[in-house]
């Protein structure tokens, strides 16, 4: 049997990825409204029956986490990485994304991404001596503070995960 030649690519820096990001929350934003939102106002419209908050809150995770976990496991990128080719693959061994490791890349970028929106509220509400301030605004330096300073440009949630990102080389 012989094996499939990989792609070959260096390490996606931090711009390329939010921009990446930027893409991905607008796409997440017409996939949740078409898969959550229009369901449930349908749902409070047509039927009267507004679902509880927790299973609508249910439902948007489920949609996110899907939407990551099925893009990264089965193409090893998302539609928002593809424009800026980039790539997800095991950090050692450059090997495609299990379930699990997609599904543990995703609860690190979740949290990372939570604390960011908790931070950004605060920062709204001028909230800004409260502690869980100062605990919300950790988390996502440290992610990026980690990616700057080490070689290999991972972040939390790639370091949890074992997973790395990389830009294609242009052919």
């Amino acid at each position: 049997m012989t094996e499939q030649a990989r792609d070959q690519g260096v390490r996606a820096g931090i711009i390329v990825r939010i921009l990446a990001s930027a893409y991905d929350l607008t796409i997440l934003f017409g996939v949740t409204m078409l898969l959550v939102g229009i369901p449930i106002t349908i749902s409070v419209e047509m039927f009267g029956m507004t679902p509880p908050k927790w299973l609508q809150g249910l439902l948007f995770l489920t949609v996110v986490a899907a939407y990551f976990i099925g893009f990264w496991v089965k193409g090893g990128a998302t539609t928002g990485m593809r424009p800026w080719k980039l790539r997800l693959a095991m950090l050692e061994t450059g090997d495609p994304l299990t379930p699990f490791t997609a599904s543990i890349r995703f609860a690190g970028l979740l949290i990372t991404w939570l604390a960011l929106a908790m931070t950004l509220w605060y920062i709204a509400t001028k909230d800004t001596g409260h502690f869980l301030f100062f605990v919300a605004a950790s988390i996502p330096a440290l992610s990026m503070l980690v990616m700057f300073l080490s070689k290999d440009k991972l972040a939390l949630h790639d370091l949890l995960s074992g997973s790395t990102v990389y830009r294609l080389k242009l052919k």
